[in-house]
């Protein structure tokens, strides 16, 4: 039985317009080159105001919708993927209430800097960060990813990790050219995402999947980007890819089924989900004349 009709049986279907969203039409599917117009930076730090509490509920401190069962899993393949290593300097850009952060400071000698753009995300990271005694290997303040050289010295960092963050961005390429701006060189950016199944060569599919695309967007404040356009924005502002493939641990729906109950905010796409959206990695690295 599909996904969709399963949570129909068990959840319903509820239809709650989320803080901060609002109606789209026409292309869902993002052009990663252009900017968006269906919503701000602004929009995007009303919502994780308004909704960090039901995250938090839904995920635990780890905000991962593509992941395995294993919180500890998941935060070692992405240790792993982004070659984290002692004696680094990383951002995270979009950190949530800085649970991966949190994690990475408790395993590796590591100094992480930690942005994010909603206010009750940095009381809430703040709070467990003092918590856990780590004021002196994380710091966090709130601010949008669009304008990283504002707050970090170029060539700052060894690492910057956008995780499941990149796709509220208005515009990627200012995102991305900033984030190269604080990289150091052969600094690597770790992005792990999710973006639109390319289906330009079968237009029926694109027709069915636009749809789905369009409530996914409309409930969490997202537009996905393409594949092709997301690989030649980070290819054209001096990244060298070294790696881009599909996360290779055993993804589990278990952890966003529940943030669905918490929330009650149900996506129920038409189409399987897998044939609407899907998770990409990708590991760059900044070549040193880039600027």
């Amino acid at each position: 039985m599909k996904l969709p009709e399963r949570l129909k049986k068990v959840f319903g279907i509820p239809d709650v317009k989320p803080p901060g969203s609002s109606p789209m039409s026409g292309e869902q599917v993002r052009n990663a080159r252009t900017p968006i117009k269906h919503h701000s930076a602004a929009d995007v730090a009303h919502y994780y105001n308004e909704w960090t509490e039901r995250y938090l509920q839904g995920f635990g401190e780890v905000f991962q919708g593509a992941r395995p069962d294993s919180t500890e899993e998941l935060l070692n393949y992405i240790m792993s993927s982004a070659r984290i290593e002692n004696g680094q300097r990383i951002l995270d850009a979009g950190c949530g209430v800085c649970g991966p952060a949190i994690w990475f400071a408790e395993h590796f000698d590591v100094r992480i800097d930690a942005i994010t753009i909603s206010e009750v995300q940095v009381a809430e990271a703040t709070k467990r960060i003092q918590e856990k005694g780590l004021q002196d290997r994380i710091t966090v303040r709130q601010g949008d990813f669009h304008r990283l050289s504002e707050y970090y010295p170029p060539d700052t960092f060894d690492r910057v990790l956008f995780l499941e963050t990149l796709c509220h961005a208005e515009d990627y390429r200012p995102v991305l050219t900033e984030a190269r701006t604080v990289l150091k060189p052969y600094g690597f950016l770790y992005i792990k995402d999710y973006y639109c199944v390319d289906y330009r060569a079968w237009p029926e599919m694109r027709a069915q999947q636009q749809p789905d695309l369009e409530e996914l967007n409309r409930l969490y404040c997202l537009v996905m980007p393409d594949l092709p356009s997301i690989v030649d924005v980070i290819s054209e502002l001096g990244f060298d890819l070294v790696c881009m493939r599909h996360p290779t641990y055993t993804y589990s729906p278990a952890i966003w089924e529940n943030f669905m109950r918490k929330s009650n905010q149900f996506w129920l796409p038409k189409m399987d989900p897998v044939r609407v959206i899907k998770t990409m990695e990708f590991l760059a690295m900044r070549e040193p004349f880039a600027r």
